[in-house]
């Protein structure tokens, strides 16, 4: 019997902060109240955290926000 899968709310929560000396806007993956990744601008790219190690750097928001989701849903 296969399990059913299940919808998860997945929140995208922004916040300035200071790095290198330059104030950033951060993309945090919220899942419940479980900080899952942040996405930091880095230039023309955005590099995806998670754990604080990097996952990698991606050409748009959209593909960082992916990598995070399938690296949780593939460690969870």
């Amino acid at each position: 019997m296969s399990k059913k899968n299940k919808d998860i709310q997945v929140q995208i929560k922004e916040e300035v902060r200071q790095i290198d000396g330059k104030e950033q806007t951060v993309s945090q993956l919220v899942i419940g109240k479980k900080i899952i990744g942040e996405i930091i601008p880095d230039n023309k790219n955005f590099q995806a955290y998670t754990d604080g190690r990097l996952l990698g750097n991606y050409k748009s928001l959209d593909d960082g926000i992916e990598a995070l989701i399938r690296n949780w849903n593939l460690h969870e």
